[in-house]
């Protein structure tokens, strides 16, 4: 495996609001639409690595982005280096909680971060991450659709 060293450039953080086909209901209650944070983290190399996160409450969108823009800014030039990035993120936190809205802010940009060096490896991030993919893995079938434009 030939390993690239990745740097970070930027982060681009962005919401998004997914009207549901079928309301979701739970005890916390009722949602007709579904707010995600699209993460793309991009390195000096080319490489983009992709995350996105689920933080249910549409309000919370803003505050999230906006943390997860000062971590970036606060990591540019720096290596592109999942355990340790996710280390120097948490590290950063420790006057604000390393709770809520910060350590997901911090979990989005790790996951991102996780992705570029799988694409780096040239590997599956599954694979890169340690595990494996069998002929007719389900994983594999879904890659192959979106490889298909589907």
């Amino acid at each position: 495996m030939t390993r690239i060293q990745l740097t970070l450039k930027s982060v681009r953080a962005r919401p998004v609001v997914v009207p549901l086909k079928r309301p979701v209901v739970s005890k916390v209650g009722l949602f007709r639409d579904w707010p995600m944070i699209l993460i793309d983290l991009y390195t000096s190399e080319g490489v983009v690595g992709h995350s996105y996160l689920e933080p249910y409450l549409k309000q919370s969108m803003r505050y999230i982005i906006a943390a997860i823009e000062d971590l970036a800014d606060a990591a540019k030039g720096q290596p592109v280096a999942p355990f340790d990035g996710y280390r120097r993120g948490i590290g950063s936190l420790h006057l604000v909680g390393r709770e809520g809205v910060s350590l997901i802010a911090v979990s989005g940009l790790d996951m991102a971060a996780w992705d570029a060096s799988a694409k780096a490896a040239d590997m599956p991030l599954a694979v890169f991450l340690g595990g494996f993919l069998q002929r007719g893995d389900r994983l594999q079938q879904q890659r192959a659709l979106v490889d298909a434009g589907r």
